[in-house]
């Protein structure tokens, strides 16, 4: 694992990383799942997948809404956030 340090002192997971560190250390070795939790939390700061399913989830919320709406053509317009193409 990361030291904990970036260019400017300590990182935003770093925290994140102790609890989940001080929890596997001092749990029994047959109970590390109890960790699961602590390490789910480190994982999603790194990583942020529950943070973007929950993008995804309402961008495609607010795409079906456009679509189903009377403003359908209107100059109002959904911008693609997965589309990395430039126009």
């Amino acid at each position: 694992m990361a030291s904990g340090f970036g260019y400017n002192g300590q990182n935003r997971c770093f925290p994140f990383w102790q609890d989940f560190e001080k929890c596997y250390i001092l749990s029994p070795q047959d109970n590390k799942s109890e960790c699961r939790a602590k390490k789910d939390d480190y994982m999603e700061c790194l990583h942020h997948f529950k943070e973007q399913a929950r993008v995804n989830i309402i961008k495609a919320a607010e795409i079906k809404n456009y679509k189903n709406s009377s403003q359908v053509g209107s100059k109002h317009k959904i911008i693609d956030l997965s589309d990395t193409s430039t126009s």
